[in-house]
């Protein structure tokens, strides 16, 4: 066994590798763990072995590790290496510890699966439902995948434009943290703003300042409001979470796709906990609700096998319809079906628009809000490493959007008393909602992003 030391703040770590390691093989490992957060909480002299990693280490810094795999731009270390992925595996594979820990977990979701029954089952109209995947994941085939989904979405029960603090986000019921880690919030939301029940998950995620504008995707309602990314999104988390366990000690590649749809689904909710579930080690009321999902996932992955044909299995849900009508064509038959003078004329070509001056300031207001938007996700940037020297420049720049933001309100109140009780219902909602953003930043940068800048600072 080949032993190798290294400093990392002024703490001295040991690494245990296999005989004949490198010095450079020894370093990759060390550099990659130091990167994901895994020697946080370590002692000095504490020696760095699989068994300490899946313990400790990997777990408590999934959240990074999981964005990491996914490659998500601005995510620390970015996606993981073949450092750590060839190289590691020699480290652990000397290790006794790590056969334990794969030995542990594949008995753990053996019986998890096989003692409890199934909940609520996928039917062959869920499984129509459900988009067909993308592509096959680790070991699942795209009907695996779909299937998996499929119960997923069944087991929320929550349609994809809904959203709660009970159920989460959309179909799949996402939390801030799988938002986080698939990188659509803001790294540091959820240890910001969620930990200990400071808000609740529906008043954060109404903040646009939070969203990353990954996919297009820039605020709450254009998540709720796009099944397709929300298809994509749980589709990624399946498969970085099932990165992520592999890395922490499950050995996906010896689970049968029943099996590991179950591992699948749990992993994208959280790679420790799913780690912990697989050794038994979650409490009871969690344990129960994995244990749910494992089964079911299970039950619809051998439904799919048994009763879906290569017909419904090509079948995909149709998209919305829209301009189906020709309206002209059918107010005009149905005005000479009435044919009476006494009934009003039939109209149903929809809201009345409003007039062109009031339609492009609206427009105009639009695109300044936007050039703020992009000011404010730059100089979210340079929060990252923001020091006592440059806090109180910042605290200058926002304080400059400040003033547009209020400026931008002012103009976007007087354009809602100009359409007041007049009969343009989708302009005057549109014209609501262009407020509403305008406001929700100005209060994000005077009670977040101020406030603690010039703390920064020393204001």
């Amino acid at each position: 066994m080949s032993i190798f030391n290294f400093d990392l703040g002024g703490k001295k770590f040991e690494i245990q590798g296999p005989p004949g390691a490198t010095e450079a093989q020894a370093r990759a490992i060390f550099d990659q763990q130091a990167k994901t957060g895994a020697l946080v909480g370590l002692k000095t002299g504490d020696i760095l072995n699989a068994a300490k990693q899946a313990e400790g280490g990997l777990a408590a810094a999934t959240g990074q590790i999981s964005q990491a795999l996914s490659g998500v731009p601005g995510s620390l270390g970015g996606s993981l290496g073949t450092a750590f992925s060839t190289a590691g595996k020699e480290f652990s594979s000397a290790l006794g510890s790590a056969t334990s820990v794969a030995q542990q977990t594949l008995s753990g979701i053996t019986k998890s699966i096989a003692g409890i029954p199934v909940t609520n089952g996928i039917n062959i109209a869920d499984f129509s439902k459900q988009i067909p995947s993308l592509t096959s994941i680790s070991g699942l085939s795209s009907i695996d995948v779909r299937s998996a989904m499929s119960q997923a979405s069944t087991l929320v029960g929550q349609t994809a434009s809904q959203f709660s603090d009970a159920l989460g986000v959309g179909k799949f019921g996402f939390n801030a943290t799988q938002l986080e880690s698939a990188g659509l919030l803001k790294t540091g939301t959820v240890s910001s703003y969620l930990k200990q029940g400071v808000n609740s998950l529906t008043s954060v995620l109404k903040s646009p300042a939070i969203w990353t504008g990954k996919d297009g995707i820039n605020n709450l309602d254009s998540l709720l409001g796009n099944p397709a990314a929300q298809n994509l999104t749980q589709q990624n988390l399946m498969s970085s979470g099932l990165n992520a366990v592999k890395q922490l000690g499950i050995p996906i590649d010896k689970l049968d796709p029943k099996a590991l749809a179950g591992v699948s689904l749990n992993a994208a909710k959280s790679p420790a906990d799913a780690l912990a579930w697989a050794k038994g080690k979650l409490p009871a009321d969690l344990k129960s609700q994995f244990d749910t999902v494992a089964k079911d996932a299970s039950f619809a992955v051998d439904f799919a096998k048994q009763k879906i044909n290569d017909a419904i299995a090509q079948l995909a849900p149709p998209g919305e319809a829209e301009d189906t009508v020709d309206r002209a064509t059918l107010d005009a038959a149905v005005t000479r079906i009435f044919g009476n003078d006494k009934i009003p004329s039939l109209d149903y070509g929809g809201p009345v628009p409003p007039p062109a001056p009031l339609f492009a300031e609206n427009k105009r207001l639009k695109a300044l809000t936007s050039e703020q938007q992009t000011k404010l996700s730059d100089l979210d940037k340079k929060l990252q490493e923001v020091t006592a020297k440059t806090a109180n420049a910042l605290v200058a720049q926002y304080d400059a959007i400040l003033k547009y933001l209020n400026s931008l309100a002012k103009d976007y109140a007087s354009l809602q008393k100009d359409v007041a009780g007049k009969p343009y219902t989708e302009f005057i909602a549109e014209v609501d909602a262009g407020l509403a953003l305008v406001l929700a930043l100005y209060d994000d940068i005077r009670k977040l992003y101020l406030p603690n800048l010039r703390r920064a600072g020393g204001r």
